[in-house]
C-alpha cells in the first residue's frame, strides 16, 4: 500500500515539477502539435472575434522562419442551467487554418459529466478543421429543436439533426464553443497579419521555399487583396503561378492577382508574352480578360497579340483588340485586320471595333 501511495504521489510531482520548475498540466495535446519546433518568445498582436471585440494572439515561429498563431483562452460552456469552464490554447498556422488545439486545467466533458475520450478528441479535431462545418450557421441558442409543453413557454428540446452529426456526441455546446473560437473572420484576420510580418522580416521567399504548396497560393491571393506590396518577389510568383497550368486552383488565384499587376515595366510584359504564347486558347481568353490596361505595349508583348489577332476568329479578336488599343501604335497589320472586322455584324464585335478606332482618334490609351 506504501508503495502505491508513493508512486501515485510520484507520478502527481512528474506532471508538475521539472527541475523544480512548476509546469502546467496538459490533458490533451493534438498530435500535430508534437511535430512542430516552435519558438514561443513571439511578438503578441490584437485582432477582433465575431462580436468585433478584440484580445491577442501570439506570434509563434518555426526554426525556418515559418509563423504559427496562438491564443490561451479559458470561458465557460453553458449548457441548460450548468457551465462548465474550459481553458484551451488554440494554434493556427501563418494562412489561418486551425492547426491544434490544447486542454489545460481540467479535460473536456461531455453533458452526462464523462471526460471526452481519445475517440472524442480525434472526433473534436477533424471537426474543428472543417471551415464549413454547419456549426457555422447556428448560434448557441439555436443548437436544439425548441419544443412546448401545453401552455409553458419554451423548454429545451432534441439536438437539432445536422448539429448532432457535426458535432462530438453529447458535446454539441463544447463543439460549437471551440469551433467559433477558431473560425469565421478569425482566419482572414490572421491572414492579413502573416502577410504583414512575413513583408516585414522578409522572409517571404523563405515561407514560398518552405512550405510551397501552401504558401504558393496564399500569397497570391494576399497579393491579389492588396495585402503584399508589387516587387520582384511578387510579379515572379504571379507570373510563375500563370506558367504552371496543371493546377487548376494555382491558375484561379494566379489569375485573380494577374488584374492588380502593373504591367508597365517592357521586361515584366515581354515575360507574360513568352507564358501566353505557349498557352491555348482557353487560358488565353482568361489571361486576356484580366489584363490591367497598359499605356505602352513592349514590342514582344504587341508582337505577340497581334499575331494572334485574326478576322476569322472574332471572339477571340474582341479580347485581343481591348488589349491592343492602349498602344500608341499599331502596325499595319493591325490596321487591316480591324477593317475586316469592321464588316462584322456581331454587335460585341463592332463596339471592340468602335472602341479601338475612338482610342486611336483620341489618343487616350488608358480608359
Amino acid at each position: 500500500m506504501l508503495k502505491t501511495r508513493l508512486l501515485s504521489l510520484f507520478l502527481l510531482l512528474s506532471t508538475t515539477l521539472t527541475f523544480g520548475q512548476l509546469v502546467e498540466r496538459t490533458y490533451y495535446r493534438s498530435p500535430e502539435l508534437e511535430t512542430l519546433t516552435l519558438n514561443t518568445d513571439g511578438a503578441e498582436f490584437e485582432i477582433n472575434d465575431d462580436h468585433m471585440e478584440p484580445f491577442a494572439v501570439r506570434e509563434f515561429t518555426t526554426p525556418a522562419g515559418i509563423i504559427y498563431w496562438y491564443r490561451r483562452i479559458a470561458t465557460e460552456v453553458c449548457l441548460t442551467g450548468d457551465c462548465r469552464p474550459i481553458d484551451v490554447g488554440i494554434y493556427w498556422d501563418g494562412t489561418g487554418d486551425f492547426t491544434g488545439l490544447e486542454v489545460f486545467k481540467e479535460p473536456l466533458t461531455k453533458t452526462d459529466h464523462s471526460d471526452f475520450s481519445t475517440f472524442d478528441y480525434r472526433r473534436l479535431i477533424s471537426i474543428l478543421k472543417d471551415d464549413w462545418s454547419p456549426l457555422r450557421e447556428y448560434s448557441l441558442s439555436e443548437l436544439v429543436d425548441e419544443k412546448k409543453e401545453d401552455s409553458v413557454d419554451v423548454v429545451s428540446g432534441a439536438t437539432k439533426h445536422e448539429i448532432a452529426q457535426a458535432a462530438v456526441e453529447k458535446a454539441v455546446y463544447t463543439t460549437h464553443t471551440l469551433w467559433h473560437l477558431i473560425h469565421v473572420g478569425e482566419k482572414e484576420q490572421l491572414a492579413k497579419l502573416t502577410a504583414r510580418r512575413l513583408t516585414e522580416k522578409n522572409l517571404l521567399e523563405k515561407a514560398l521555399q518552405t512550405q510551397r504548396e501552401k504558401y504558393q497560393p496564399f500569397l497570391l491571393d494576399m497579393f491579389a487583396q492588396g495585402n503584399l506590396p508589387q516587387n520582384t518577389f511578387t510579379e515572379s510568383l504571379v507570373l510563375t503561378g500563370l506558367a504552371d497550368s496543371t493546377d487548376p486552383t494555382l491558375r484561379a488565384v494566379s489569375l485573380n492577382a494577374l488584374q492588380h499587376l502593373d504591367l508597365t515595366p517592357p521586361a515584366l510584359q515581354d515575360r507574360l508574352a513568352a507564358i501566353y504564347k505557349n498557352k491555348k486558347q482557353p487560358e488565353r481568353v482568361e489571361i486576356l480578360t484580366r489584363l490591367h490596361p497598359t499605356a505602352q505595349l513592349s514590342e514582344s508583348f504587341y508582337t505577340t497579340l497581334a499575331e494572334d489577332l485574326k478576322a476569322d476568329n472574332p471572339w477571340m479578336s474582341v479580347k485581343i483588340l481591348a488589349a491592343l488599343k492602349h498602344s500608341v501604335k499599331q502596325s499595319p497589320k493591325v490596321l487591316e485586320t480591324v477593317t475586316k472586322l469592321s464588316q462584322s455584324d456581331i454587335p460585341v464585335v463592332q463596339k471592340a471595333v468602335k472602341e479601338f478606332e475612338q482610342t486611336r482618334k483620341t489618343g487616350s490609351t488608358i480608359p
